[in-house]
């Protein structure tokens, strides 16, 4: 349910689905997965620019108008070298250069392992309640990665705090287990008090995020709850 990042880290699982409401993010896993080497030709020879990321903003918003290649290369963009990461952000740029380099490593690290990654994996772009419902058993993991409405939430604006509770009473009703990235909230609380979940606080630095005058670090402070005992490990 969104959090496509995680997925690429994460183990290969016999049966596995990736899932999310945006159609334009999901054609272009589509696109990754069946016609690889023609995105990376486009990638490889994209350089840090903010006239492509505004060409790419004009495709991104009226996808009708472009193929499938042209909308998932519009997608690797914004995600790239918008502010953020968001698919409706800024231009991203500093004046140190970092950005520039950050976009240079996304373009490097586009390979082959993305496209192999998604092979047998099955791509949905529908309600997340339905798709836990559907798919959930025993044997069952759902990670979950909704929008945060307690912030802005770019290209998922709308998301309210109903919808989450009633992403909550989903989880609460599964065999399966779940991890759930969210930001912290009373609602959380009392769900999490409720039945028992376990939760990790974590604080970190936003990306691109800062005080030019002071250069001091914006920082954002998130939790994941889960049905099942969790730690952190690694770095």
């Amino acid at each position: 349910m969104g959090g496509g990042a995680v997925f690429f880290r994460k183990t290969k699982a016999k049966a596995e689905v990736v899932n999310d409401v945006n159609s334009e993010l999901i054609n272009f896993y589509r696109v990754v997965q069946t016609d690889f080497v023609s995105l990376e030709k486009e990638i490889v020879i994209t350089l840090h620019s903010r006239d492509l990321h505004r060409k790419a903003r004009v495709i991104y918003e009226n996808p009708d108008m472009f193929d499938p290649l042209k909308r998932a290369w519009a997608v690797w963009v914004l995600a790239s070298q918008s502010f953020g990461s968001m698919l409706d952000g800024s231009f991203g740029y500093d004046r140190s250069g970092s950005t520039s380099r950050t976009v240079k490593n996304k373009r490097n690290s586009f390979t082959l392992e993305y496209a192999e990654r998604l092979q047998d994996v099955e791509i949905e772009c529908a309600d997340a309640l339905r798709i836990i419902r559907s798919r959930d058993s025993a044997r069952s993991f759902f990670y979950c990665d909704p929008p945060y409405y307690q912030a802005d939430m770019g290209h998922y604006d709308g998301y309210t705090k109903e919808d989450f509770e009633m992403l909550l009473q989903t989880l609460a009703g599964i065999e399966g287990k779940f991890l759930l990235s969210s930001y912290p909230s009373d609602l959380l609380e009392i769900y999490r008090e409720k039945h028992g979940w376990n939760h990790l606080s974590l604080t970190m630095a936003l990306s691109m995020g800062g005080n030019p005058k002071d250069g001091k670090k914006r920082m954002k402070h998130e939790v994941l709850t889960a049905n099942y005992p969790i730690e952190l490990t690694g770095n």
